[in-house]
């Protein structure tokens, strides 16, 4: 988080801090009671110390987004990062266009589907159920268990 520019908008300051500020003891410890937080700042490589300042920094500014820096080439190399060629750069973000191309792109299950049938919209009379009494007479002898 060295050498840093931040990005914006036109005329818009950005705070360049080298690390976030502390926080509260109480949103330390509310932070630091999750077990994976130590994991994370070990697995991004970060001080324990600066990652839970990182996140509370985030919780107390919900609307604050993480400013963009701009490293030098000289800088990477030193981070043991090679940068990117022009080449390399342009070929990634003529990908990623193409792949959001991709995503927006209808598919065939898209097309517009027939109506179904409306049966109530073409009239007619509803189903009269016929009882028949023969028919009645032998489901209830089928219930009823015989009599020796």
């Amino acid at each position: 988080m060295s050498n840093g520019a931040g990005a914006a908008g036109a005329g818009t300051d950005v705070d360049q801090l080298d690390a976030p500020p502390p926080i509260s003891a109480e949103l330390r410890a509310k932070i630091l009671s999750d077990p994976n937080v130590a994991k994370m700042a070990a697995e991004l490589e970060m001080d324990l110390e600066e990652f839970v300042n990182t996140v509370g920094y985030y919780m107390n500014n919900p609307g604050v987004e993480p400013a963009f820096l701009v490293v030098s080439d000289e800088n990477l190399r030193k981070m043991g990062v090679e940068p990117p060629t022009s080449e390399a750069i342009e070929a990634s973000v003529r990908a990623s266009v193409e792949a959001f191309k991709a995503g927006q792109a209808p598919s065939g299950f898209d097309d517009a589907r027939k109506k179904t049938v409306d049966l109530s919209a073409q009239g007619g009379e509803a189903v009269k159920i016929k009882a028949d009494p023969d028919l009645e007479d032998a489901i209830k002898k089928g219930r009823t268990p015989s009599k020796p």
